[in-house]
């Protein structure tokens, strides 16, 4: 059975029971929380507000969780830098755990400079998973690396390095990022090398002028359907949008920069009505 699930960040301007409230009034089954949602993260990022949280959403049962990606980077040339991203990440593992369990996106990071990466930003990848695989957490939290758009100094941008990467580390689990996925040319290659390994799907349309925008009543979302009928996934959908994307006149250059129409509750709350409307069939296939 897929469950249908929201990504916390589309609400970021909101308080934790406002975003939990959203996505309850959506019709999506649980929630993805970004540890960096905004005021929870500057509160401290106390687990109380998110136990507080599912008792008053009970509905929502084991909620799935973002680690700390934003100014973090596991292959920082910076030392300091590497070693807090791999604290913050354990630092989500416990809150999870805490939670009772589920499951945790992680990124590869990148090469600091904009290059192809070299053997020592791989070396600091290798440190990083070798340190998350060895936290002292239980098993219910599992731990899964997400797909990055092609850019110069990205990795795990194709299929069969995601899949190497996933043969050598058993406890890892894969979170496809589809509108990722799309930028490089053939999504579905993924679930083809790494169909076996998927837990959860970030969902969105893959479009370099509006990443991240919604899926409802596209060709991308019918293809993704079926694809999905076609593996018989049965893991964690999560609905993962930006809400600058909607906006046409945000990429119509600097000149109508100042333009952008921010996107209230309401549109909100109805945007994603209609993701979860449009692959609610899924839930049982």
């Amino acid at each position: 059975m897929i469950r249908l699930a929201a990504s916390s960040m589309f609400f970021h301007e909101y308080e934790p029971p406002v975003i939990f409230d959203a996505v309850e009034k959506s019709g999506a089954d649980t929630i993805e929380f970004w540890m960096e949602t905004p005021t929870f993260w500057m509160r401290g990022a106390n687990v109380s507000e998110l136990r507080e949280q599912l008792r008053l959403h009970p509905k929502f049962a084991k909620i799935a969780m973002h680690a700390p990606v934003f100014e973090l980077n596991p292959c920082s040339f910076n030392p300091k830098v590497a070693e807090l991203t791999a604290e913050y990440t354990i630092a989500c593992m416990d809150i999870l755990e805490e939670l009772g369990g589920g499951i945790l996106t992680i990124h590869p990071g990148k090469r600091t400079a904009k290059r192809p990466l070299s053997p020592i930003d791989k070396e600091r990848f290798t440190i990083y998973m070798n340190k998350v695989g060895n936290a002292d957490i239980g098993k219910s939290v599992l731990v899964s690396l997400e797909n990055m758009p092609p850019a110069v100094n990205a990795h795990m941008v194709v299929a069969k390095e995601l899949r190497a990467v996933l043969d050598e580390y058993a406890w890892l689990s894969f979170t496809w990022d589809y509108a990722h996925a799309c930028l490089g040319g053939d999504p579905f290659s993924f679930t083809r090398e790494c169909g076996d390994r998927i837990v959860n799907i970030h969902t969105s349309k893959g479009d370099p002028a509006c990443m991240h925008s919604p899926l409802a009543g596209t060709p991308e979302a019918a293809k993704l359907k079926a694809v999905l009928a076609e593996i018989g996934y049965n893991g964690l959908m999560t609905f993962e949008l930006e809400d600058l994307s909607f906006d046409p006149n945000h990429m119509a250059g600097p000149e109508k920069s100042s333009c952008v129409h921010f996107l209230s509750y309401e549109d909100k709350v109805a945007a994603l009505s209609r993701e979860v409307a449009e692959f609610s069939s899924r839930r049982c296939i």
